[in-house]
């Protein structure tokens, strides 16, 4: 993923992944991309138990510390009991 994430960008975001592939793993790469509000990571939140429901182990590489802040502070994809 690269570029600017934020509220008018996360359909986008969301659309261009391939939920209907069935994987063990997914990876990804946000170390060109920049969250920037809520919206993005409740996106973001949303691709990952996708892919979870689906059986796919989501690992997350490259977010920049101001993206990491904001899920660490935001995000509920690895809280207990979070899924939808």
């Amino acid at each position: 993923m690269s570029g600017q994430i934020f509220f008018l960008s996360k359909e986008e975001f969301l659309e261009s992944f391939d939920f209907g592939e069935v994987v063990d793993r997914v990876t990804i790469d946000l170390s060109n991309a920049h969250l920037w509000d809520q919206g993005a990571v409740a996106t973001l939140d949303r691709i990952v138990w996708k892919f979870r429901r689906n059986g796919a182990d989501v690992k997350l590489l490259g977010l920049n510390q101001a993206s990491a802040t904001l899920v660490e502070k935001l995000g509920i994809h690895n809280q207990s009991g979070s899924e939808k």
